[in-house]
């Protein structure tokens, strides 16, 4: 069964490796992206500065130097914000 997640619409760089993902549904949460650099598909994003050149299309993270990232995963491992967890932009 395909579940129905909220689309991705924005995201940003909030320390290191901790995305601030806003959803179409209105909720905020914060995903470690940290853990994920492991993976050899990843290798590049342990560079900030790669890591920090994305854009969200199509309700995806894509990185400039090509990788992209599962935004069911997002969602679901993402930790929702609670007004002392998270920030607005």
């Amino acid at each position: 069964m395909i579940e129905n997640y909220p689309k991705l619409v924005e995201a940003s760089v909030i320390s290191d490796y901790n995305l601030l993902l806003l959803f179409s549904n209105g909720e905020k949460k914060i995903y470690d992206f940290a853990p994920n650099l492991r993976h050899p598909y990843f290798e590049d994003l342990s560079n900030q500065s790669f890591f920090r050149n994305f854009a969200v299309n199509d309700g995806e993270i894509e990185w400039a130097s090509g990788q992209d990232f599962c935004p069911h995963t997002l969602y679901e491992k993402g930790v929702s914000c609670t007004t002392f967890s998270c920030h607005d932009k």
